[in-house]
């Protein structure tokens, strides 16, 4: 079997896997990895606070560790069986990475809470089940809807696909590359230096740059291609922080 249509089959079978026997659970628990974070963090905290630039070795730890965890159980079951453990473990290292919240679901919740006019149970909604922050939830209609959209968009397809769009180029190497850094963002450390959130958001910014792109052309072309377009090619080429992906996916799925 060639190894691109291994990987379309094992995105194929976690697809249904999501769906089906995992519909009704939300996430695995990444607890493990938020306590992995801070071992290593309190390990080299006296190192840390030696050295200014002290910072970047806990980072290469963390991500270095899962790492070559995930290239010894592929050595060791590389060829066995028929290669059906390697697709298991390429299925679980997929399903560990993304949310198994179906879209269709966080869907239907906020319309039927959109359609009973209660603005204040959509903001509830986008705080506690997408995890937007107080401060981004306006309330009035119009920027309530643009905010689900845009967390809809960027928040799940356009995290899957990049996860996705990595797994085909890397493996599951690429997945857990992804994995890490997208916790690093979101899991809470009180050591950490803001060279290392810049540098995170940058390791991010750069693992989404194209796959946003090419969700963003493809969202325009299964809408108004036309307007979707120009909006979205001003900021096709720009390599900038500032930039937010979320508007730039969006901009290609919503006209």
């Amino acid at each position: 079997m060639g190894e691109i249509s291994f990987n379309y089959l094992v995105i194929l079978l976690c697809l249904i896997v999501n769906y089906t026997w995992l519909k009704g659970f939300d996430r695995f628990d990444d607890g493990w990895f938020f306590r992995f974070r801070r071992a290593i963090e309190h390990q080299l905290a006296d190192c840390t606070a030696k050295y200014a630039k002290a910072w970047w070795i806990s980072l290469v730890i963390i991500y270095i560790i899962p790492i070559l965890v995930l290239v010894g159980l592929l050595v060791l079951l590389d060829n066995q069986f028929f290669s059906l453990p390697t697709m298991l473990l390429h299925i679980l290292v997929l399903l560990i990475a993304f949310d198994r919240t179906q879209p269709g679901q966080m869907v239907a919740e906020f319309l039927e809470r959109w359609r009973k006019g209660n603005l204040e149970s959509c903001v509830e909604f986008l705080q506690e089940d997408m995890g937007i922050p107080d401060a981004d939830c306006e309330r009035d209609e119009i920027s309530l809807k643009n905010c689900f959209n845009k967390e809809l968009v960027n928040g799940y397809f356009g995290k899957i696909f990049a996860i996705f769009f990595w797994y085909m180029l890397a493996g599951p190497l690429g997945v857990v590359f992804n994995y890490i850094s997208y916790q690093l963002l979101d899991s809470e450390s009180k050591v950490v230096s803001e060279q290392s959130v810049i540098l995170i958001n940058w390791v991010i910014y750069v693992l989404e740059w194209i796959p946003i792109r090419l969700l963003g052309l493809t969202f325009s072309l299964a809408s108004n291609f036309v307007d979707s377009f120009d909006r979205f090619k001003a900021f096709f080429w720009r390599f900038s922080l500032d930039l937010d992906s979320a508007e730039l996916c969006a901009g290609g799925a919503c006209p």
